[in-house]
């Protein structure tokens, strides 16, 4: 055979095995419905044929390898489509079980006589199919809450099957299954987001000024983190202070605490310290902010926490351990509640990061199908959606006396090629379809449906109805705990909250669509429910859906009307001008429209609407007060004035300008400390005497360089000098605006589009209790 003759038949071996693992990729993603393994390995009459004495590329494809031994990575076999079990028979298909396309799918299609798309899903919904569920309901890090949440999908003796077939029949069973799972389990730790930090600045005193020193050296060192501290008198007379941090800070900065060992591994200790670099920042802005020199300023962490939790748990600890806290927005911090509060405010902040090795996955119908139906479609749904998996499931009947049953699933957030699971909208559309597609394939009344498509509010979390089910049934093995859960006083909003949501999802009221593609949903499956109620007129479904329908789109247009009346008035035109008494005149409109509207709802539906309404008419209500005040003369309003509008919101502004004026002395300081040192430096060389050229020209860049610091001195003076000024202004009318010769830095220009904004979220805050009074009082 010559040299191109080989090269055409290993480019023809190549395309051949490129072929092959298409189709076996296509076909392990494709139920099956019969046949058995052996059937799988038979050759195909369209393959190459092979070199002589070579192994053909099926059989290295599907699990021999060049020895002839078996791959165990390629053993794996998705089990036939009502087996149970690795090995099984398959059993016949049933007839109709794939014979046809399946109408709804909410990307569009689906054949049939029943059309395609919302009016499809519409006539099916009419005809008893029931919405396809599927919720994530946990994510869990580590083998032990990935064994854990497995275990609960097997609760009760659920026998439990796994991706290649197995029962798994036991806890035993489960835990090893998660434990094999685990060799591929992320190594990564959870972030630390939070540390305790105790601060000292040696031979500062307990003073008024060494409290002052403190504030200074505490806003200083932490700024751009949240924080909350406490000083704390030391039997010396001295101070110390214990804080409180978020590790992230700016977009690039996090605090990182390491671990050093302290003398041998048997005799020695563990010493937790700031890696340099943080510890470096922290003690330069201290210096520059209150004077300390570097070497008398003790920074010493504890061990940090992750998440909100870990933010909850310091506070609470500090608190409980040393007294109330005062956070870096001048809050305090006195109790268990207060410090939830905290934790939830800083969330966003913490840029927490935790990994996710398993995913907790809830498939539901309603009670009646058979379950061993339900439970081939949802291992073909999780053999088409989650192939490249690992994963276990059990079909849980235990709730059928209530109306559902329903499959728990464990799966792998990471595939075999170590790809992960990132589910998005478009990801749970799917998932719905690929379920409602294989739920109608076992003869199951199941479509792929959006809960906006139905006007339909969000169901109620996992969290919530844990929440109420250990308030409400203490476990076995912890009842102490959990009666002493439900009995704290500090629980008992958090426990209302969530039966309060459990109810509200039950009752299931209307939701409002308020942005455009929302409008879009509804009035399309509005359009679709009314064709389905002209063709059959006896139908309850149909008539339910459409009264539903209609009215959202109906209140959903009113709040769209309202939202686009509110925007125009209030809208910044130096052509458009409105009067408020054509403003007050419009909002005693729609004060009229929204009570007739609100007399028209009940429940939830209500309160939403209402809620929704009370914002666009505050920010109304509060644009006619401004304008008046301005038509009356008003140039400024008083802090008082703007205390009853805004109430902490003048604090927070106030608090802000205090910040930026201790971040410009501090820059004015250290460009002072700069040029005095430059000025230094030229002194010293004149001194000398009888320069030559070279240090005469050494001694003219010099010069140049202390004119430069002089210059950045004077102009950081300045600008500190302005943010004072800054600072004064806004304390005594917070509302007045910042006069442009005050905005001389970046940081004041910012405050004063901080101040412009928080002036309009002011208007925007009052808006529920005004609207909600003009109401009553028309």
């Amino acid at each position: 055979m010559s040299r191109a003759a080989q090269i055409e038949w290993w480019v023809e071996q190549v395309e051949a095995a490129r072929r092959t693992v298409d189709a076996a990729r296509d076909e392990r993603r494709r139920p099956r419905r019969s046949g058995g393994l052996g059937e799988e390995l038979r050759p195909r009459a369209a393959r190459a044929a092979p070199a002589p004495g070579s192994t053909p590329a099926h059989v290295i494809i599907r699990g021999a390898t060049l020895t002839g031994g078996l791959d165990e990575e390629r053993r794996r076999r998705l089990p036939a489509s009502s087996g149970g079990g690795a090995g099984r028979q398959a059993a016949p298909p049933r007839p109709g079980s794939a014979a046809a396309p399946i109408d709804g799918g909410l990307s569009g299609g689906g054949g049939g006589q029943g059309g395609g798309g919302s009016l499809a899903r519409a006539r099916q919904l009419a005809s008893g199919y029931q919405p396809a569920v599927v919720k994530v309901l946990s994510y869990a890090t580590g083998v032990t809450r990935a064994t854990k949440t497995a275990q609960y999908a097997q609760r009760e003796d659920v026998p439990v099957e796994t991706h290649d077939g197995r029962i798994l029949s036991d806890r035993e069973a489960v835990a090893d299954e998660i434990k094999d799972w685990s060799k591929d389990f992320e190594k990564r730790k959870p972030s630390h987001d939070v540390v305790t930090v105790r601060l000292k600045l040696h031979g500062v005193a307990d003073t008024a000024e060494g409290r002052e020193t403190y504030a200074k050296a505490i806003a200083a060192g932490f700024e751009g983190h949240r924080h909350a501290s406490r000083l704390d008198r030391l039997p010396s007379g001295e101070i110390e202070a214990h804080i409180v941090t978020a590790a992230a800070g700016g977009p690039k900065e996090r605090f990182r605490v390491r671990v050093e060992r302290i003398g041998t591994a048997e005799n020695g200790f563990d010493q937790k310290r700031f890696d340099y670099r943080s510890e470096a920042v922290m003690k330069a802005r201290i210096h520059a902010a209150a004077g300390i020199a570097e070497h008398a300023i003790s920074l010493d962490p504890g061990k940090p926490q992750h998440g909100r939790e870990g933010v909850t748990w310091q506070l609470n600890r500090l608190v409980e351990r040393r007294g109330p806290l005062v956070d870096d927005r001048g809050r305090a911090i006195g109790d268990v509640a207060a410090a939830r509060n905290a934790a939830k405010e800083w969330g966003r902040s913490l840029r927490s990061q935790s990994p996710r090795d398993t995913m907790h996955l809830m498939l539901s119908s309603k009670a009646g199908p058979d379950p061993e139906a339900l439970r081939r479609a949802a291992r073909n749904f999780l053999h088409d959606r989650f192939a490249d998996h690992r994963f276990l499931f059990g079909v849980h009947v235990d709730r059928e006396s209530d109306g559902h049953i329903h499959i728990h699933a464990v799966i792998t957030v990471k595939n075999e090629s170590g790809q992960k699971i990132h589910p998005g909208p478009s990801e749970f559309r799917g998932w719905r379809e690929s379920y409602a597609q294989h739920a109608q394939a076992e003869g199951l009344k199941i479509v792929a449906t959006s809960a906006m498509e139905r006007a339909s509010a969000q169901s109620y979390g996992a969290r919530d109805k844990a929440i109420v089910d250990v308030a409400e049934r203490p476990r076995p093995a912890r009842e102490a705990r959990d009666r002493a859960y439900a009995g704290d006083p500090a629980n008992q909003r958090l426990i209302d909250n969530a039966r309060q949501r459990i109810a509200a999802a039950r009752t299931n009221p209307i939701r409002l669509p308020t942005s455009e593609p929302e409008r879009r949903v509804v009035n399309e499956s509005l359009n679709a429910w009314s064709m389905v109620a002209r063709e059959q007129p006896d139908n309850t479904v149909a008539k339910h859906m459409l009264e539903r329908l209609t009215m959202a789109e109906t209140v959903g247009t009113i709040l769209h009307t309202i939202g686009k009346r509110v925007d125009h008035l209030t809208k910044e035109d130096q052509h458009m001008a409105i009067t408020s008494e054509q403003m007050a005149k419009d909002l005693r409109l729609m004060n009229e429209a929204v009570s007739r509207t609100g007399d028209l709802l009940d429940g939830e539906t209500k309160q939403q609407f209402r809620e929704t309404s009370a914002r666009y008419l505050e920010t109304l209500a509060n644009r006619v007060d401004l304008q008046r005040a301005q038509e009356n003369g008003a140039r400024q309003l008083s802090r008082s004035e703007v205390e009853a509008i805004a109430g902490p919101n003048a604090d927070r502004l106030i608090a802000h300008a205090q910040q930026v004026r201790i971040k410009e002395d501090r820059e004015a300081a250290s460009a002072e400390r700069l040029a005095d040192r430059a000025i230094e430096a030229e002194r010293r060389q004149e001194g000398r005497g009888g320069l030559d050229p070279q240090s005469q020209r050494e001694l003219t860049a010099e010069r140049a360089i202390v004119r430069g610091s002089q210059q950045a001195a004077a102009r950081e003076a300045r600008e500190a000098a302005a943010a004072v000024e800054a600072a004064r202004v806004l304390a005594e009318h917070p509302a007045q605006p910042l006069p442009q010769t005050l905005i001389q830095t970046d940081a004041l220009a910012q405050l004063r589009a901080e101040q412009e904004k928080i002036v309009r979220e002011i208007e925007a805050e009052r808006a529920e209790a005004q609207s909600i009074k003009g109401q009553r009082t028309t």
